[in-house]
């Protein structure tokens, strides 16, 4: 019975602490996230701003070059729940 005991707690004990194993970044690591994370910002805001150049003023010079701009950037990625701290 008290190996039981002993075997449930150790295990509880190892599984409460897995998260706290978690790998740390390194400072290149967290730099390169946000390096990554700044350009997909700005990405979004590039789409936004030639999506509604091409809708405000279809019939202008720029919006062809605004349309070949948009089929290279891609659609504008589905929004995700903000992660919880």
């Amino acid at each position: 019975m008290l190996r039981i005991l002993f075997a449930s707690t150790l295990s509880l004990a190892l599984i409460a602490g897995l998260p706290a194993c978690k790998k740390k970044q390194t400072a290149a690591e967290a730099q390169l996230a946000k390096k990554k994370a700044f350009q997909e910002r700005q990405r979004v805001e590039a789409i936004k701003t030639y999506t509604a150049l091409t809708q405000k003023y279809p019939d202008s010079e720029f919006a062809p070059q605004a349309q070949e701009r948009l089929k290279t950037l891609g659609p504008l990625p589905t929004a995700t729940p903000a992660k919880k701290k």
